[in-house]
């Protein structure tokens, strides 16, 4: 079959969709089987580069097909429930970049919020990181580990100044009238019993005189 020179220019314009623009005047009936060979991509930029001429009686029903292709047969049906009950008409290119729009600011939220939940599971993730850290040893412990024995300069004048407090209270107990009381009292018995030796007669010591006595 012998094709007609408008058959194979229709063909040529389809196989070369990518390179599409400006229409121009072309008959409606030969974009009608030209641009449903379209993506919606296409189709925009035909739109887009043909200036004076309103393709909308053509490409409106196309549009229709992109929303139904890209967000489902559902979403379209709730689109023309909600024109229907508005009471409003709008052209489904419009619709079309609407819904692209608001998807693409879905999506955009959910990245960032992705990004700031990586953020924090990275910085949970250091925080949580066993870090190695310097152990001060007790008092006690560092002068017993000091050179030579002698502790640390701070523990050096403390027991200087426990061995002053010390002497200087045993020095006030000593003076004081309590520890007078206490020596008196510890000395009083070994008083005592000196004086019940002492005490004795001396005579008593004495044996008797052999010559007097037979005297009398």
């Amino acid at each position: 079959m012998v094709m007609s020179l408008v058959e194979l220019c229709v063909r040529s314009a389809i196989d070369n969709l990518s390179h599409l623009g400006d229409v121009g005047h072309t008959d409606m009936r030969l974009l009608e089987v030209i641009l449903p060979h379209c993506d919606a991509d296409q189709l925009l930029h035909v739109e887009t580069s043909t200036k004076g001429r309103d393709l909308s009686p053509v490409t409106d029903e196309l549009w229709r097909k992109c929303y139904s292709r890209k967000f489902g047969n559902d979403a379209v049906e709730m689109v023309k429930q909600r024109m229907a009950d508005r009471k409003c008409k709008f052209k489904w290119k419009q619709l079309y970049q609407a819904k692209v729009k608001e998807q693409e600011e879905i999506q955009k939220k959910g990245v960032d919020r992705l990004r700031e939940l990586y953020k924090e599971a990275n910085s949970l993730k250091a925080n949580r990181q066993i870090q190695a850290c310097e152990i001060t040893p007790p008092d006690s412990k560092r002068r017993k580990s000091a050179p030579g024995g002698g502790g640390s300069a701070p523990a050096a004048r403390f027991a200087n100044c426990k061995g002053r407090l010390m002497k200087k209270a045993r020095m006030e107990y000593v003076n004081s009238n309590e520890a007078k009381m206490h020596a008196a009292m510890r000395k009083k018995p070994v008083t005592a019993s000196n004086s019940r030796q002492v005490s004795i007669p001396v005579a008593a010591r004495q044996p008797p005189k052999i010559g007097n006595t037979a005297k009398k």
